[in-house]
């Protein structure tokens, strides 16, 4: 499958980068043959990108930052389980990528995305230790999910995560 030819160059990097990590794990994907696949060169790739690894920063933040706009959702003024059936839903129509991420030991850049996200939406709302302890255990609940084979529903794990939250 090639890359579709209706974006930016960058857009072309990522599209390519997502279509190799299908076949290979990150650390095998050359910056060469990740060209090679977008059909840009070396030099456009560094005009876009430091690093494989700021391709799937890019990524991950606009997939974030799309999901939150569009489902307006939020941990501080919405329902907490109605919060956690959303991003689990969300987390799992990506499960094959972060199951990728985890294999490769990259998910920390997941975790990273989990903690941009509180500390700078709630960043007049909780203080930077509850930001990070919430980004924290939701991640956590997410990965050990993601390593069961996301055999729960997102719902029993709003559930499970509401009961956590009780005490």
């Amino acid at each position: 499958m090639m890359v579709k030819r209706d974006g930016t160059v960058a857009d072309y990097i990522t599209q390519a980068f997502l279509l190799l990590l299908q076949k290979k794990s990150f650390h095998d994907i050359r910056i060469n043959e990740l060209c090679e696949k977008a059909g840009v060169t070396r030099m456009s790739f560094y005009r876009n990108f430091e690093s494989k690894e700021a391709v799937l920063r890019k990524w991950l933040r606009v997939i974030t930052d799309e999901w939150l706009d569009k489902s307006g959702i939020s941990f501080k003024y919405n329902d907490s389980r109605k919060y956690f059936v959303l991003l689990f839903r969300h987390m799992g129509e990506y499960r094959d990528f972060c199951a990728r991420m985890y294999k490769d030991g990259m998910l920390h850049l997941v975790k990273d995305e989990f903690d941009r996200v509180f500390l700078t939406n709630y960043k007049n709302d909780y203080d930077e230790y509850k930001s990070y302890f919430l980004s924290g255990g939701i991640f956590n609940i997410f990965q050990r999910w993601l390593m069961g084979g996301c055999v729960e529903l997102p719902e029993e794990l709003a559930d499970k995560l509401e009961r956590i939250l009780e005490k």
